[in-house]
């Protein structure tokens, strides 16, 4: 099952920022708030915040706008509230703190679009 283009529109514009640890989970059966969440990690607050820009100007290309956005003034751990997806970009200290992912273990992970790597220059 391939990934919708929304949520791929996601991980697209986290990994153009060098985001890793990237991971969709489906808890649209065991949440009443929302049905997907994303987390991914940055290296710093600087890149963190940088991550959640991308993401929220690709989702604005789209016409979609997030109903809130926290924590960019301290940015160990910003987020995006679209409703039925909520967006977690963390540094890993806060990431392993706070153990969302593991809050929400009986969530389903969804498959990641396989990362693109541009093709290497043939040397002469």
């Amino acid at each position: 099952m391939s990934l919708d283009s929304r949520l791929a529109t996601v991980v697209e514009a986290a990994r153009s920022k060098k985001a890793f640890r990237v991971r969709l989970l489906d808890v649209g059966e065991i949440a009443s708030f929302t049905d997907t969440f994303a987390f991914m990690s940055g290296g710093s607050d600087r890149q963190n915040r940088a991550i959640a820009e991308a993401i929220e100007d690709a989702l604005k290309q789209t016409g979609e706008h997030p109903i809130s956005r926290e924590g960019e003034t301290n940015g160990n751990w910003v987020l995006l509230d679209y409703g039925d997806l909520v967006v977690h970009v963390m540094d890993e200290e806060t990431r392993r703190h706070y153990n969302l992912e593991g809050l929400w273990s009986a969530g389903r992970d969804l498959e990641l679009p396989p990362e693109e790597h541009p093709e290497s220059e043939p040397t002469p």
